[in-house]
């Protein structure tokens, strides 16, 4: 085997470039992944913009194939088709037994460097493809659709819920795909024509930008019942205001996107008895059930998949990801 693999490296802003590096030594139980796709996240975006070289590389949405195994892995070999779980937990807490890294009381590592020829992960955090799966498909099946499965399988969401999702990137996309198989009648609030459109086409039945009175046109659209559950995909703080005026009495409410910063008032959770929860990323599970619903053809993970670029084009294509231009909703790179 080839002992050096290409890689893309941040040197500084909007400095991205190919490097040859060693490949990754296997720990006894690691997998050597060859990547073949790997999704890109809006929380890359992080790498266009290092002040200073970085040793981290970004890219966490992997799929491959195993090109070599350590001494103590069990179930897969050399040959097998699989995507990678991201975040690594301590491997031996409860939560971890039961494959919810993203749980581990002991501390959680987001691994990255999908964004390389080959990656090294532990054997419990692969799913081996199934055979109708593709890497590019495979590359989406944890981040972006198992966060929001996650997020939405511990609601009580049922066939006739008013759901809103707030944020229609790939995230929120999936979260409106999701919550339509369920039954649920959705709203997208996104302020991206594109997205808005992206969104009708994965069955929401009324999409709108924010506005002053789009509190008032949800709540005429959910019939004076008011939005039994909001997905947060955005992490903007003006969502917040919103979500906490339509939803009814006992609502939920799902916080999935990072970063919103906002006061409240503890009263109009209280007075309106309503749930309040945070959802990071899926577990084994979640991609185990995304890739069920992949097979049985309930969802279609590449539909919004507008760009692909190789390994080798990406440092001069990225800037597409941070601008959204050319009509890029999602993009992977791919071998």
């Amino acid at each position: 085997m080839n002992m050096n693999m290409k890689q893309i490296k941040a040197f500084g802003p909007q400095d991205l470039q190919v490097v040859v590096t060693d490949i990754p030594v296997l720990k006894a139980d690691e997998v050597l992944v060859d990547m073949r796709a790997c999704g890109i996240c809006g929380s890359d975006k992080w790498f266009w913009f290092v002040n200073e070289p970085t040793d981290y590389v970004a890219g966490h949405e992997a799929a491959g194939e195993v090109v070599a195994v350590g001494s103590d892995v069990k179930q897969l070999k050399i040959g097998d088709r699989i995507a990678i779980n991201n975040v690594k937990g301590c491997g031996l807490c409860p939560a971890c037994q039961l494959g919810q890294f993203v749980r581990c009381p002991n501390g959680v590592t987001h691994m990255g460097f999908g964004f390389s020829e080959k990656l090294a992960v532990p054997e419990r955090n692969c799913l081996k493809l199934d055979d109708t799966v593709s890497y590019e498909t495979g590359s989406l099946i944890f981040d972006n659709w198992g966060t929001p499965y996650s997020a939405i399988s511990r609601t009580s969401m049922k066939a006739g819920d008013y759901v809103v999702v707030i944020g229609c990137g790939p995230i929120g996309l999936a979260a409106v795909r999701l919550a339509k198989i369920r039954g649920a009648k959705v709203v997208a609030v996104d302020p991206n024509p594109s997205r808005r459109e992206a969104a009708i086409r994965q069955g929401a039945e009324f999409v709108y930008p924010p506005d002053v009175s789009l509190a008032e046109e949800i709540v005429r659209f959910t019939k004076q019942h008011g939005v039994d559950i909001v997905l947060e995909c955005s992490g903007k703080a003006p969502s917040y205001t919103l979500a906490l005026g339509i939803l009814r009495i006992g609502g939920t409410l799902v916080s999935i996107g990072e970063g919103a910063k906002f006061e409240f008032n503890s009263s109009d959770i209280i007075h309106k008895h309503l749930t309040v929860f945070g959802s990071l990323y899926s577990t084994m599970e979640d991609g185990q059930q995304v890739q069920r619903l992949i097979v049985s053809g309930d969802i279609e993970p590449m539909l919004f998949v507008t760009h692909q670029f190789k390994l080798d084009d990406l440092p001069a294509q990225f800037s597409k990801v941070i601008e959204y231009s050319d009509g890029l909703l999602k993009s992977i790179v791919v071998r």
